[in-house]
C-alpha cells in the first residue's frame, strides 16, 4: 500500500483583501503583509478558523503539491494538523468532498418517506388579516393566490385586500368550516381546534416512532390571534410533552391582538413569539409596508412590552423590500431598545427580481450591514437569513443541525397544514403534498421528495460557491414563485448574500484579532 499524500480542499476559502469577495487559499498570500491571522473556512462544511502565516503557508504549498503525513508533520505541530484534516481543509489526494454528500443524500432518501425528518409543524390557523400590507408572506404568491380565487376567495392585485367571500353552503361564521372540496388550499377562515389536534397527534407519532424526541409548532396565519380559541385548545390538550416527545411552540403575529388571557397562556407554555414591524416612521407612527389597516403603533408597542414584560420568549421581525426601502433604517432599533426587545429578524425582500432590479445588491448589503452594526452598539442583534448563514460557517453544532436545509425548513423538515387540512412544505410553497387524513401519503408523495431531496445542494447555479454549504438561496416558495423551480436562483439575491456574509465574517475576525 502507498503512502497516503494529503492536499489542500478545492472547497477552501477566504476573505480577500481590501474588498467584498472571497478568494481560495492559495495565491493570496502575496497580498498581505506581517503575520495577521485570517479567516478560512471550507465552502460545504463551514468550519471558519482563524489562522495564522504559518498555517496558510501550509494550505498553500499543499494546494500545490500534494504532502506527506511525515512531511506535514515537520511543519505542523500535531494538534493542528488533527484540525486540519477534521474541518477537511487537507484531505486524502484524489478525494472529493462532494462525495460524502452523496452519502448523505442516499441515507436521506431513505429517511423521506418515512417522514424520520420531520421537525416542525406550521398550522396555519386563518388565512384572514386584520391588516393588508404589502409583501405579506401569506398572499404575495401568485400560486397560491389562484387556488384560493378558485375557491371562492377574493385576493386583489396590488395593496392586497382579502375578503372571503360567504357562501350559503359554508360556515364561515362559525369559524369551523374545514370542508374543502379541494387537496389545495382553501378560504375557510379559522382551523377548527379539532384539525389542530388531529394533526398535532399525528406530527407526534411520527416524531416518537422515528426515535425523535422534539417538535416544533409554529402558529401561523393570516393572523394566528384571529382563531384564537385553537390556539388556547393545542396549548391546553397537549402542553410542553405528548407521548414522550417535547413540544416547543412559536407564533408570528402582527400585535394588534393581544389581550391578559392570551398573553397569559402563552407565557404558561413559553410561546417564542415574533411580532411583525417593518419600520417606525417617528414623524407618522407609520410601521408596515403599505398598511391598511387603523390600528395606531401604541397599540402595537403596548403588546410588545406587555410580552416581554410577561417573559416571554420575544423578537420583532422586519421586512426590508421595495414597499419598506424609504422607510427602514434606525428608528425600529432604537425602539425595541428601548422596550428591551434584543433581537431584530430582517428578512430581505422575497420578491428578489424584482427587488434587486431597483436596489443594487451592494446597495442592500451595505444598508443591511450599517443596521446590523448600529443595532450591536445599543444591545439589538439584527437576525435572519443573511445571519444564519453566515453562522453555519462560524457555528459548527449549527452547521450539524441545520446542514440539509440550511435557512429553510421547507426542505423537508416542516410541513404546513392549511385550515382544511391541506398539507404544503410552506405558507410560501405553491405544490400540495397532500392532507392530514392521508398522513403516510404526506411523506411519500413526489412533491415532498422533491422538496426534500434539495438538500445540501440548492441547484447548479451554486456549485463553487463558497456558499453552497450554507445558504438556501432565501425562501423556497419564493424561488418556486418567481423562477418556477426551487433550484433556480436568483442572481440578485447570491451578489447580495454573498457580500453580506463576507461582512460578517470580516466583522468576526477583526473581533477575534481584537479579543
Amino acid at each position: 500500500m502507498g503512502t497516503t499524500h494529503y492536499l489542500t480542499s478545492e472547497y477552501l476559502r477566504t476573505l480577500r483583501t481590501g474588498d467584498s469577495d472571497f478568494g481560495r487559499t492559495g495565491g493570496l498570500l502575496a497580498e498581505r503583509s506581517g503575520t495577521d491571522d485570517e479567516i478560512v473556512f471550507h465552502a460545504l462544511f463551514g468550519n471558519a478558523r482563524l489562522v495564522d502565516r504559518e498555517v496558510l503557508e501550509l494550505l498553500d504549498s499543499a494546494q500545490r503539491t500534494p504532502m506527506s503525513l511525515d512531511a506535514l508533520r515537520e511543519r505542523m505541530e500535531s494538534d493542528v494538523l488533527r484540525d486540519l484534516f477534521a474541518t477537511q481543509f487537507l484531505v486524502p489526494e484524489g478525494h472529493d468532498e462532494q462525495s460524502d454528500i452523496d452519502d448523505l443524500l442516499r441515507t436521506r432518501a431513505e429517511l423521506l418517506p418515512k417522514g424520520n425528518l420531520l421537525s416542525v409543524l406550521q398550522l396555519v390557523l386563518t388565512n384572514a388579516c386584520n391588516f393588508t400590507c404589502d409583501g405579506c408572506f401569506a398572499y404575495n404568491f401568485d400560486g397560491a393566490q389562484r387556488e384560493r380565487v378558485e375557491q371562492g376567495e377574493s385576493v386583489k392585485a396590488g395593496p392586497v385586500l382579502l375578503q372571503i367571500r360567504k357562501r350559503q353552503d359554508s360556515a364561515f361564521g362559525a369559524g369551523d368550516w374545514n370542508r374543502g372540496t379541494s387537496p389545495g388550499r382553501n378560504p375557510s377562515m379559522h382551523m377548527s381546534p379539532s384539525v389542530a389536534e388531529h394533526t398535532v397527534r399525528q406530527a407526534v407519532r411520527t416524531r416518537a416512532e422515528s426515535g425523535q424526541n422534539e417538535l416544533s409548532i409554529a402558529f401561523f396565519g393570516g393572523e394566528p390571534t384571529l382563531n384564537r380559541k385553537t390556539i388556547l385548545h393545542v396549548l391546553d390538550t397537549f402542553g410542553s410533552e405528548c407521548d414522550g416527545v417535547r413540544l416547543s411552540y412559536r407564533m408570528t403575529t402582527n400585535g394588534s391582538r393581544m389581550d391578559d388571557e392570551l398573553i397569559a397562556a402563552l407565557a404558561r407554555h413559553q410561546v417564542g413569539v415574533s411580532v411583525s414591524v417593518d419600520y417606525l416612521d417617528p414623524e407618522t407612527g407609520e410601521y408596515r409596508g403599505g398598511q391598511q389597516q387603523k390600528t395606531p403603533w401604541p397599540v402595537v408597542r403596548s403588546a410588545i412590552e406587555s410580552l416581554r414584560a410577561a417573559g416571554i420568549p420575544l423578537k420583532v421581525a422586519s421586512v426590508l423590500s421595495s414597499s419598506t426601502w424609504r422607510h427602514w433604517g434606525h428608528h425600529l432599533i432604537d425602539e425595541l431598545a428601548r422596550i428591551g426587545v434584543d433581537e431584530l429578524d430582517v428578512t430581505v425582500a422575497f420578491q428578489a427580481r424584482q427587488f434587486f432590479a431597483e436596489h443594487q445588491p451592494s446597495e442592500v448589503a451595505q444598508r443591511l450591514l450599517a443596521a446590523y452594526d448600529y443595532g450591536q452598539s445599543v444591545g439589538v442583534q439584527l437576525t435572519g437569513y443573511w445571519y444564519h448563514t453566515y453562522l453555519m460557517i462560524v457555528d459548527e453544532a449549527k452547521w450539524a443541525a441545520q446542514a440539509d436545509y440550511k435557512t429553510c425548513p421547507a426542505i423537508g423538515r416542516k410541513l404546513s397544514i392549511e385550515p382544511n387540512g391541506s398539507v404544503f412544505a410552506c405558507k410560501a410553497t405553491n405544490r400540495s403534498l397532500g392532507t392530514v387524513d392521508d398522513w403516510s401519503g404526506v411523506f411519500t408523495s413526489s412533491a415532498y421528495r422533491d422538496y426534500g431531496m434539495r438538500a445540501y445542494r440548492n441547484g447548479p447555479a451554486c456549485s463553487g460557491c463558497e456558499l453552497q454549504g450554507t445558504c438556501s438561496g432565501g425562501s423556497t416558495g419564493a424561488l418556486e414563485e418567481e423562477n418556477g423551480s426551487i433550484h433556480e436562483m436568483s442572481p440578485g439575491y447570491c451578489a447580495y448574500i454573498r457580500q453580506v456574509v463576507h461582512g460578517l465574517l470580516l466583522r468576526h475576525r477583526n473581533l477575534a484579532l481584537a479579543g
